[in-house]
């Protein structure tokens, strides 16, 4: 499993790791000044000059030099003969050697690089940061296993808001609400970033909603819809201003489906089109989840009694559902829906470290694990399972415990299908887990 430690990175123009094989520590540029020698150029080890955010290009001279010096975009970079370089930010650079062969005749050699987007497939964990002295961060694990935390403070140099709650990718962008905007030194209430790059577009702020305690967003259509203790809110960036949708809906994920959005209040589903609400679908029970299905229709978990229900976004009818008899459906008293899903096999937890499915067309339950057994620092449950709807490898993302005890956290990934289902386990990469979001169920 592959590694970025967390820790800050301030220069944002270019990180740079050199290698040990160093050119000659005699600075002098005297001798014959010649034009280029053909055969001299950069050599990359694969031959590519393309790569993604953040992974590493390894180069070389192709002959024996001395007094190497490599620039990049005009800036003077590294003065080894091997060098690595690793790049933050998505384009195009100009990468430049300079050095002196044997005889002293001075060598060029130039090449482009080409730095692609990292962050279009993957798996994120939201974090909210703690409240005191932080603020909220995302920590990404790519489709390779590579995990980049403080991700956007490394693309941007910037911290987002402080404890953040929630996200959602809609239109080629990510948005990022936190309940306590820019404290701690955070963006904002609301930032809006590329979603592939993580590259900054825009953040929103407003005192008002801050008081109110945002939790939750989901946008459709362009339009953007957040989540208050006042109630739900559409908001609009570029006037700045919001109009009120509803009154009462609860701290919960909101799912996104046929064009409409679905938000819970307790007992009830809201079907949001443009600013009003359209419907309200009743249940029995206290809805505990909503997240938009494979196949375009709509999941909710529900307790008192426990069920799971599918639903037909178009006509609002409950096409099935389930009684959960094997442990129970509680959200508990987070953010995170309880459950997640891949396919028709919904995995749940009930607010626990132990983890449950529930094979919808067979209609049958049963209890998988104590993540604990498998990774013994997992100490509680935190706003953090997810289930990849490609790989179906499920992410408990976990911390020892309060006070001090966050530190110690896991981000740890299983399959059930396997033996031993324990895949691999990130440690010191989350703080206070506010969700596990997958790129792939906002596609």
């Amino acid at each position: 499993m592959k590694l970025l430690l967390k820790q800050p990175i301030y220069t944002l123009a270019f990180l740079a790791s050199f290698g040990m094989a160093s050119c000659s520590d005699d600075d002098s540029n005297e001798g014959p000044q010649t034009e280029p020698t053909e055969a001299f150029e950069i050599l990359s080890e694969d031959g590519n000059w393309g790569i993604a955010q953040f992974d590493t290009l390894k180069m070389k001279p192709s002959m024996n030099v001395k007094d190497c010096r490599w620039v990049l975009d005009g800036k003077e970079v590294a003065s080894t003969s091997d060098f690595k370089l690793s790049l933050p930010k998505t384009g195009s650079y100009v990468l430049e050697l300079t050095a002196a062969a044997e005889d002293g005749t001075l060598l060029k050699s130039k090449k482009e690089i080409t730095v692609a987007p990292k962050f279009s497939k993957g798996t994120f964990i939201l974090n909210e940061g703690n409240m005191g002295d932080e603020t909220g961060t995302l920590t990404f694990i790519d489709e390779k296993g590579m995990a980049i935390d403080s991700a956007y403070y490394r693309v941007n140099g910037k911290l987002l808001g402080n404890v953040c709650q929630d996200m959602f990718i809609a239109d080629g962008k990510m948005y990022v609400i936190s309940q306590n905007g820019p404290k701690n030194g955070g963006e904002g209430l609301l930032t809006v970033m590329k979603a592939d790059n993580l590259e900054k577009i825009e953040v929103f702020n407003d005192d008002a909603m801050q008081k109110d305690w945002p939790s939750n967003i989901a946008v459709v259509d362009g339009k953007i819809y957040v989540r208050t203790n006042a109630g739900l809110f559409l908001v609009d960036l570029g006037s700045k201003t919001k109009t009120k949708v509803a009154d009462r809906v609860s701290k919960a994920r909101m799912a996104v489906a046929d064009g409409k959005v679905f938000a819970i209040s307790s007992k009830k589903l809201l079907v949001i089109e443009g600013d009003k609400v359209v419907k309200e679908i009743e249940f029995k029970g206290n809805l505990s989840g909503v997240a938009k299905s494979y196949d375009g229709k709509i999941w909710a978990s529900c307790t008192g009694p426990n069920k799971f229900l599918k639903i037909d976004p178009k006509s609002f009818e409950i096409i099935a559902e389930h009684d959960i008899a094997e442990g129970g459906l509680s959200a508990g008293w987070g953010v995170a829906p309880a459950f997640s899903a891949v396919k028709d096999t919904l995995y749940y937890c009930n607010a626990s470290t132990t983890v449950y499915r529930h094979i919808f067309e067979k209609n049958v339950s049963e209890k998988l694990s104590d993540v604990k057994e498998s990774v013994p620092t997992i100490g509680m449950y935190y706003n953090s399972l997810g289930v990849n709807p490609v790989t179906g490898v499920v992410c408990f993302a976990s911390m020892k415990g309060y006070g001090m005890e966050y530190k110690k956290n896991d981000i740890a990934l299983f399959d059930f299908n396997k033996e031993p289902a324990l895949q691999a386990d990130y440690k010191s990469k989350n703080s206070f887990p506010a969700g596990v979001f997958y790129t792939y169920n906002f596609e």
